[in-house]
Formats: structure tokens, C-alpha cells, sequence
């Protein structure tokens, strides 16, 4: 008398990841069903399987042995900053963790106020771990004209923003006659245009 003796086959399920964990390696038995999942570290994201299977977490019947790696990719984050009147650098797309200098830089005749998050250095460092929008905040300038004169009197001194088209007009007191402006300029009513402090008589 005899018995034949059989048993089950037993395979194993070799999970890989960089970059995150795999859930569900082991030996099984033959036929048996599991369920694999896979996680991403922080600053990563899920992608796949190697198998080409997109399903983060996913059910496997067990007939053979069984390799898979989860693919596991870096996040990559959109640095955007609005700037009118000026221009900042370095914005684009970084990598999680990626450490971006910043600049804002004034057009002509404007200058650097603050951004939008309250900070008030024009040079700053941002630590990328999210999309990341700002915006920088500039002003105009704005200018001392100065008008002095001897026996007579000006018109047109004060405070004038950058690029303000200013009247100004010298009229000499009696027994004098207007010669010129300290710039050259013969004229002695005349438009000028403010783009610096400045000091005529």
C-alpha cells in the first residue's frame, strides 16, 4: 500500500522601491490572492509599476514567482513670480528641496517695495516644497527738484515722481535780466523731465 504525498507550491513576491516602501513580499502559496501597495516618500509621487500596472495599491494572484520595482519619481514644483515694473530671476521649475536664489530687480525710475508674503529683501532664498507663487512689488521713484535763484524768483520746485514732465519758469527781478539755467538751457520758461534728483538755477 501506498500514498502519494503532494504539496503545494510556494512562490515568493520581491517588492523593490526607491525612494518610498512596498507593502506585500513574502512566500505565498499557490493560487493564493494579495494585495501589494507601494508609498512615496515625501517630495515624490507613485507612477507605476514596472509591469506597466498604475494602480497604487493592486491585487495579485499568486501562480509563479514574482518581481516588481514601484517607480517612484521626484516632484517637480512651478516657482512663479509676477513683477510689474521689474524683473525677477531664477523663476522656473525645481525639484523637491531645490534651494532657489532670488533677485528682484527694479525697471528704471521704479524700486523695490516688498513681496507678497511680507518679506522685504530683495534678495531671498526660497526652499522648494510646493508650487511656490509670488509677487514682487515695486514703486516709482520719486525726485527733489531744486530751483534757487538771485535777484529774481523760479517756479516748479517740488517733489515729482520718475519720468513727471515738470514746468519751470525764472523771472528776474527789476533792474536784472534772465541769462540762463545752470545746465546750459537759454530758455527761461521750460518743460523738463524728472528722472533724477535734481538742482538747477
Amino acid at each position: 500500500t501506498l500514498t502519494a504525498e503532494f504539496a503545494i507550491n510556494q512562490y515568493t513576491v520581491s517588492l523593490k522601491a526607491e525612494n518610498g516602501e512596498v507593502f506585500g513580499s513574502g512566500v505565498y502559496d499557490y493560487g493564493t490572492e494579495i494585495t501589494i501597495s507601494a508609498k512615496a516618500n515625501e517630495g515624490y509621487h507613485f507612477e507605476g509599476w514596472s509591469d506597466g500596472d498604475m494602480s497604487i495599491t493592486r491585487n495579485l494572484v499568486i501562480t509563479s514567482d514574482i518581481t516588481l520595482s514601484a517607480v517612484i519619481a521626484i516632484n517637480v514644483y512651478d516657482l512663479v513670480v509676477n513683477a510689474e515694473n521689474g524683473i525677477v530671476n531664477n523663476v522656473g521649475r525645481y525639484e523637491h528641496g531645490s534651494v532657489v536664489d532670488i533677485l528682484a530687480i527694479p525697471n528704471a525710475g521704479y524700486h523695490f517695495v516688498g513681496w507678497s508674503d511680507g518679506d522685504s529683501v530683495a534678495t531671498r532664498t526660497i526652499t522648494l516644497t510646493s508650487n511656490v507663487t509670488l509677487s514682487a512689488y515695486f514703486d516709482l521713484n520719486v525726485y527733489e527738484l531744486v530751483l534757487e535763484a538771485e535777484n529774481g524768483v523760479v517756479f516748479g520746485a517740488g517733489r515729482y515722481s520718475h519720468g513727471t514732465e515738470v514746468s519751470i519758469a525764472a523771472f528776474a527781478t527789476e533792474g536784472y535780466h534772465f541769462v540762463g539755467w545752470s545746465d546750459g538751457e537759454t530758455s527761461s520758461v521750460r518743460s523738463i523731465v524728472v528722472v533724477s534728483d535734481t538742482t538747477l538755477f
